[in-house]
């Protein structure tokens, strides 16, 4: 990487996250999470400058008590020049992971003893799925459109 000022490491985070701007908003979705049928919100909003996006899902049953939540927040990583995830969940854990871009939408790139989450993407809506190491079948899949 070029040496850059303070100037363009924030036009580099802005342009980096481009690929991710599409989930500004609010969505809601449905899937389901370790076998129970859910409903979610996945909301995203640009934070400071616009360089993070801060994502936050709440998944509930069908009498709309609370399953999951978590937060993630998004950026683009200018010196080592990647997207970036850094995912905040319940019973104080976190995860942080480079985001690999697909034909089909984008992966987080977790390794092989981790869950695997993929997003499949299109204009109003997206899905994603986690499969957790050692199982063949999606843990969670939900499926997203625009609120």
């Amino acid at each position: 990487m070029a040496e850059m000022n303070w100037e363009q490491q924030g036009e580099a985070a802005l342009n980096g996250l481009a690929p991710l701007r599409f989930l500004i908003g609010e969505w809601r979705g449905s899937g389901h999470c370790y076998g129970d049928a859910v409903n979610g919100i996945f909301t995203v909003q640009p934070l400071l400058d616009g360089s993070w996006l801060e994502a936050t899902e709440i998944l509930t049953n069908p009498n709309g008590d609370e399953v999951h939540s978590d937060l993630s927040l998004y950026r683009y990583n200018v010196e080592a020049e990647h997207l970036q995830v850094l995912q905040l969940f319940e019973h104080g854990h976190q995860s942080s992971n480079p985001i690999e871009l697909t034909s089909e939408g984008f992966r987080w790139i977790t390794g092989p003893g981790a869950p695997q989450l993929r997003y499949t993407t299109s204009e109003n809506s997206f899905s994603y799925s986690v499969i957790l190491p050692g199982e063949g079948a999606p843990s969670i899949e939900m499926t997203y459109k625009r609120a």
